[in-house]
Parts: C-alpha cells; structure tokens; sequence
C-alpha cells in the first residue's frame, strides 16, 4: 500500500501528456515466460537466425521498501528467439541473484550496495551491511563470452546465464593472474559495455583499482576476456583520481578511455554514503584520455576538453598515427540524474531537465599527442539527430571506418522528454540522416542484425523494443536500416518496461 501510495505520487501530473509513460518506469512487470510463439504482422526474414536478448530493470521494490531510482530496479531478462524459419519465440525472467533470491525469502529489500536509497530509507547499520555484501544486481548488459553468456553493470562482478532458458547459473569474480587486486585496492568497478578485440574473439574491459591508503597510487588495468572466468593483463597504470567510467573505445591497435572529470569517492561509499551521493563532476577540469597499445601495454595520457559520456560509439585509425573516435556527449554528468523517480516521474521537472547531448568526434593526433574535438553538422529537416544516445552500429564494422549510427533521442522535438525518436545518423552524408517515431510511443536501444547475404553497410534489419503507450502494450518493431521504415512487428505478452541494453546472438534459438 506504501509503495502504491509513493508512486501514485510520483505519477502526478505525468499521465495526462504521456501516455503511458508510468508503465516504462517504475511499474512492476512480475509476468515471466518462456518460449511463448509471437504473431508478427508481416513475415519476418528466414534469414535472421538467433536471438535477441536484452537485460533491464523490472521490480522496483520489494515489501515495504521501494528503490528511489531505476538504476536499482531487479534485473529481469528478456530473449525473443527467432529459428530462421519465420516463426518467433519470447522469453523472459527475473535474474535469480543472490540479491534478489534474498529478498524474495524475506519479502523486503535485502542489503546489498544500490545506487540510491531506498523508500523508506535504511539504517545506517542497513547500509553499512549493503556496502559490505556489494554490488550484485546485474541489470544493464549481456555479453557472449566465447559461449559463456554474462550479465554485468559497472562492476567486476558478474553473472552468467543460460541465454537459451534465461536462467541464472552462477556468480562470478574473476581473478587477473599477476594482478594485484587486494590490500590496499578496494577493486570493484569496472564498465557496463567490454568491446571486442579487433580481429579475434576476446572482449577487453578494464579494472578500477582505488587504493585506500594515501601513499599508494590508485590504478586501471586492462584486461583481455577469453571466457566468463579466464583474464589476462594487458596493461596497468597509475592514476591520481578514479573517473566514472561506462564505456571505452578500441581500435585495431588500441584502446581508449575518455577519462572524463566525472568521480568517484571510494571513501565515502565506503563509509555508508550511496553512489549517486558520491559521484562530482568538476567542470573546471580537463578530460583525460589514456589512449593504451594493445600489443604493447604502452599507454600515452592527452589532455582534452571537459566532457561527459556514458556511450562510445565506435573508434577506428585513419593512418599510423591518427584516430577517429566517436561519442554521445554532454557538457556534464547532470544526465546521471534524469533516472531519479522524482524527476524521471514529474514531467513538469523531466522536461525542465537540462538535457544536451551532442554526438562528438574526437580527432586524436598519436605524433603530436593531440586530441581535436568536432561536432556534426546538422540536418533541417531531421535536427535533432546528433542528440542521439544509447548508439547501436553494424557490429561487422566495430574499430573500423563506418558511416552509419542508429539510436535513441529523447525530447526530439526539444520539447518534451517523452517524444522519443529512433534515428540513422549518416557520418559521411548529413542528407542520409532519418528519424522514425509515433505518438505515445516510446522506443528504447535498437540493436543492428546484418543480412549475411548483404554487401552494404546498413543490409540488415534493425530490432527495437518499443512500449506502446496509447495501448498500453509492448512490441518489438523490425525496422529497415535503410529507410526506417516498418518491416514487421508484434506485441508481447505482457509490458517490456525500459531496459539498458542487450545484442542480438547468432544461432541462438
């Protein structure tokens, strides 16, 4: 009744103009199914063999306690499965989480590190033991790690599961052999979206190491990924501060982080603070962009302009010693808020919100250890295009040169928060840039499937979860890369709330 009253509360003056938009965040969907057969309303492409699964908050709350912020929502996995014979299947479950199996056998939000408080608020001896079990609801990304399917966030830790069933198999902190992740390390952060190494079947991530006695230099690791348990250490360096970090760049032959002046206070965590309390943006401060030989572990550190990015898009080299790297930008980390329920709620306070992303490309001069930052011109008939976030590309043109970025903008008509687009940005022809959306409707990642018969960049299909606000249902919509016109869609059977990020997996059915 508490937690009715509360979001009750939060909906006020949101659902009049937003239709629907209570069901994206902070609803409970507690349905699960498995291998449900899906009706679409054209044929879908024999062609597309595999599934798409994505991972996203569902549960807010448990008991008498709810979260103040969807980052904390219960991780739930969603999986539609299509054979190549123009049949579909949709599958989803809750992640059966140390977390979550906990607070189901207590009815209440068990103690365990979240990013916010909770309603009503713990104890300081209940976040206290939080901080102590950690971090361990996997709620934003799903990785294919050589067959291992994994679920992560900004952490070390991780889950694996049956990307099949969806089912939870087992936790997983893996060690980094001639690491040293202990005394005096509080090592546990590490980033939401691990990039493919160039030319192999490894994914890199990288490891934050904050050092908690003064004298004894803080540190990143990079690190290779052969599996869900087996690392190698690429490289290591010291560190005056520990960055937020979310996402990084690889190319052929190096990896990049934007370091940018967005920070973590270990300390305060430590000692009872939450996360979204001990995080500072400091503007007056340069970005610092380590900039790592992959071959070598050398690693070169160039200043460049304060900024803020959770997403990297895609890097590539331009000759011996020049790099494009693109990113969705913003002049802060006041982005980080926008999931608060009392903001993400209010639509009087989300369209008031101060909002200003930019897809940037960083010019990085390896020679001249210099790095030129230039934004996109914009097209009239489509500007709100370079305001794209949560960036999906043709994942066959990962670290190299590429024209083509599909993804979200909210507040398209810069307006209003809800009036979500889902758009193409074509790097190479300002005129190629499209934008496809509806009223009420509201699209989250989409995700690119090549056509394995396709020559062109943008042959495929494109897949996006789309709630449908006005029915108050969700669908998943198959979209023409080329056009983003409608190929087919088809309702779920039951709400897909907003979920952070998924990849569709080959051969998966």
């Amino acid at each position: 009744m508490i937690r009715h009253i509360l979001l009750t509360m939060c909906f006020v003056g949101i659902l009049a103009d937003q239709p629907g938009w209570n069901l994206m965040f902070g609803t409970d969907v507690l349905n699960e199914t498995h291998k449900e057969p899906l009706t679409f309303d054209n044929p879908v492409p024999k062609w597309i063999k595999g599934s798409l699964v994505r991972n996203g908050p569902a549960r807010y709350g448990m008991g008498k306690h709810s979260f103040l912020n969807a980052f904390d929502g219960y991780a739930k996995l969603y999986s539609w499965q299509f054979p190549g014979n123009g049949s579909a299947f949709f599958s989803a479950k809750f992640v059966q989480s140390k977390s979550y199996k906990e607070s189901l056998s207590i009815n209440d939000v068990a103690n365990y590190q979240t990013f916010d408080n909770l309603v009503p608020p713990r104890t300081f001896m209940e976040q206290e033991m939080s901080v102590a079990n950690g971090i361990d609801n996997m709620n934003v990304n799903i990785y294919n790690y050589s067959g291992d399917c994994v679920i992560l966030t900004d952490a070390w830790k991780l889950y694996v599961v049956n990307c099949y069933t969806l089912e939870t198999i087992r936790e997983c902190n893996p060690t980094i052999p001639n690491a040293n992740t202990g005394f005096p390390y509080v090592s546990m952060l590490s980033v939401a979206h691990p990039v493919k190494e160039f030319g192999t079947n490894h994914h890199l991530t990288f490891l934050q190491s904050k050092s908690i006695v003064p004298t004894v230099p803080s540190k990143f690791t990079l690190v290779r990924t052969k599996s869900a348990d087996i690392r190698e250490k690429i490289a290591e360096w010291e560190v005056k501060k520990m960055p937020y970090l979310h996402s990084f760049s690889v190319t052929e032959r190096y990896a990049i982080i934007l370091a940018c002046p967005f920070y973590v206070d270990i300390e305060k965590i430590l000692t009872g603070h939450f996360p979204v309390n001990s995080m500072f943006f400091h503007k007056d401060e340069p970005t610092l962009t380590y900039i790592v030989n992959i071959k070598t572990g050398k690693v070169t550190t160039i200043q460049t302009e304060s900024v803020f990015t959770f997403h990297h898009i895609n890097a590539y080299e331009m000759d011996e010693d020049t790099i494009l790297m693109d990113v969705a930008s913003y002049p802060d980390a006041s982005v980080v808020s926008i999931f608060e329920n009392n903001i993400v709620m209010n639509s009087t306070r989300l369209n008031a919100y101060p909002y200003k992303p930019s897809l940037k490309r960083f010019k990085i001069d390896l020679k001249a250890e210099k790095i030129t930052p230039r934004s996109f011109d914009v097209n009239p008939k489509v500007p709100h295009v370079n305001n794209l976030d949560t960036p999906t590309i043709n994942e066959l043109y990962r670290s190299k040169h590429y024209c083509y970025i599909y993804g979200t903008v909210p507040k398209s008509d810069f307006k209003t928060w809800s009036n979500i687009s889902f758009v193409k940005k074509d790097l190479c022809n300002t005129t190629g840039d499209l934008s496809w959306s509806l009223p009420g409707h509201y699209p989250m990642e989409g995700w690119f499937v090549p056509d394995p018969n396709g020559s062109a960049e943008d042959d495929g299909v494109l897949m996006l979860p789309v709630l449908d606000g006005n029915q108050g249902k969700s669908y998943l919509l198959i979209l023409d890369p080329k056009t983003l016109k409608p190929i087919a869609k088809s309702y779920t059977p039951f709400i897909t709330p907003f979920h952070f990020h998924g990849r569709f997996i080959e051969n998966l059915f």
